[in-house]
């Protein structure tokens, strides 16, 4: 896949944090505008009722103490208090829904000392007597907790008002009851009160809990589906991936058989051609009757010693090819001097010396022939590079160096074949991609694949009058 499969989950589940989050804020922006628009109801409730109670209620008692029906001082705080009933009614309220929000009634000069309003409201009560608000809601912080909190100005609605509220003209059992009567000081229209509703932003968020975890289950189930699907195409690419990979090592390995079927038949040459000398040599002693048992022993000791010499090439080959399963030790002498065995029949021909120099023997662990077979590519495009760039008169020269550089073993692979151009060295490693008129292009790119299957990292820089291979371990 293009991109990283675990990079794209978490990519995934950080938008699907950021969503979850901006979900949770619009929910809460609409529980506080429920909450706003509940605290505005329950305050204009509470409002209309002592309108009625200064509006239709009072006027009927003074219309009953002039009628005589009732006492001149008369006084009932149940009945003449707008104050007293709409707490009252709260609270009964209270008792009945178990309901979680606080309403109170902030003063100034306030009978009831339940009134008094703290800093907090008596600022907000000094702006609403100076005009800066019509109405009053924000979120505020009380023990370390967030409350909302809603308030509405109450206003000198009757001149009745004043009768109440003024020492002179109060009910004697008002008087009585309360003792000091703090005078309005105020005309019909001021600002005398505000009242105030306060819940706590838990609560107003647990209104809409319901709608919030129906709305995120849904949400969580489409990224869950979307994240399935993702890797449903994720699985479908890695298996393509693999078909293709098994077709590109397939090809590779056809390859690599075809150029070592070639080196074979180049390390088998020169054993052929002297056996076949072995043979016409005893045919000529023969026919001149010369063929003694001594020069037959002997002839037939060097046809042996050939014949041995191409049973351990095939046995290097066969060696070669045979997959291995399981991981074994190996140092970098073997690895270097196995490359060079297979291919030294080829690279003799074409005139090129290979010069080894190990440094640090050093010991890995894991597929030996597989890192081989990529000392083996790196020096079959040098072979190629050396025979498209440099004529035979010149130096052909592969350097194979084995060290140590701060404890981690190193294998590099020089050769003196002419640079790889600078707009293709970047890419030299990609599948397809070749210098020569005629390569696969895959031998660079399955050898850096083997190399990371066995922990190692391959790169190539160009040097001075060629290139050089470096295989990290």
């Amino acid at each position: 896949m293009r991109y990283n499969f675990k990079i794209i989950i978490a990519l995934f589940v950080v938008l699907y944090a950021i969503i979850t989050l901006l979900f949770f804020n619009f929910y809460r922006e609409l529980a506080m505008k429920d909450a706003r628009q509940e605290a505005f109801f329950v305050l204009d409730t509470m409002n209309a009722i002592r309108d009625y109670v200064s509006v239709v209620q009072r006027p009927l008692i003074e219309e009953l103490k002039e009628k005589k029906m009732l006492a001149r001082d008369f006084f009932d705080p149940r009945l003449l208090s707008s104050t007293y009933i709409t707490r009252s009614i709260y609270d009964i309220q209270r008792l009945k829904k178990n309901i979680n929000y606080d309403y109170k009634l902030v003063a100034y000069n306030p009978l009831n000392p339940a009134h008094e309003g703290n800093e907090f409201e008596n600022e907000i009560l000094d702006d609403f007597k100076e005009g800066k608000y019509q109405e009053y809601s924000r979120i505020i912080h009380e023990n370390n907790a967030p409350y909302f909190f809603v308030g509405l100005p109450i206003r000198n609605s009757d001149t009745s008002c004043m009768q109440c509220h003024t020492s002179n003209s109060a009910p004697k059992r008002m008087i009585e009851q309360y003792h000091v009567i703090p005078s309005f000081d105020s005309k019909v229209g001021d600002v005398i009160a505000m009242i105030t509703f306060k819940i706590p932003v838990f609560s107003i968020l647990t209104y809409h809990v319901k709608e919030f975890m129906v709305g995120g289950a849904v949400m969580f189930i489409v990224f869950v589906v979307f994240i399935l699907f993702l890797y449903k195409i994720y699985r479908s690419e890695l298996r393509l991936q693999e078909k293709n990979k098994m077709l590109m090592m397939s090809q590779n390995r056809l390859a690599s058989m075809g150029e070592m079927i070639g080196n074979i038949s180049h390390q088998w040459r020169q054993p052929l051609a002297q056996v076949s000398s072995i043979l016409i040599n005893l045919e000529l002693h023969s026919e001149k009757d010369k063929l003694t048992k001594e020069k037959l022993t002997q002839k037939i000791k060097e046809a042996s010693e050939q014949l041995s010499f191409m049973s351990h090439t095939i046995d290097d080959f066969k060696n070669f090819f045979t997959p291995s399963t399981t991981k074994h030790e190996f140092s970098a002498q073997e690895v270097v001097s196995q490359a060079k065995r297979l291919l030294s029949a080829s690279l003799e021909k074409y005139a090129i010396d290979v010069q080894v120099e190990i440094q640090d023997n050093f010991i890995r662990l894991g597929y030996r022939n597989e890192i081989v077979q990529v000392v083996i590519n790196i020096m079959n495009n040098a072979k190629e590079a050396f025979l498209a760039n440099v004529p035979e008169r010149q130096e052909r020269i592969i350097r194979i160096r084995a060290f140590l550089a701060d404890t981690i073993p190193i294998l590099t692979i020089e050769n003196n074949a002419g640079n790889i151009d600078a707009s293709l060295i970047g890419t030299i490693f990609d599948p397809y991609v070749t210098t020569k008129e005629s390569g696969s292009g895959l031998g660079l790119y399955m050898s850096r694949m083997i190399a990371e299957k066995n922990g190692a990292t391959l790169r190539v820089d160009n040097t001075d009058d060629g290139v050089i291979f470096t295989i990290i371990f």
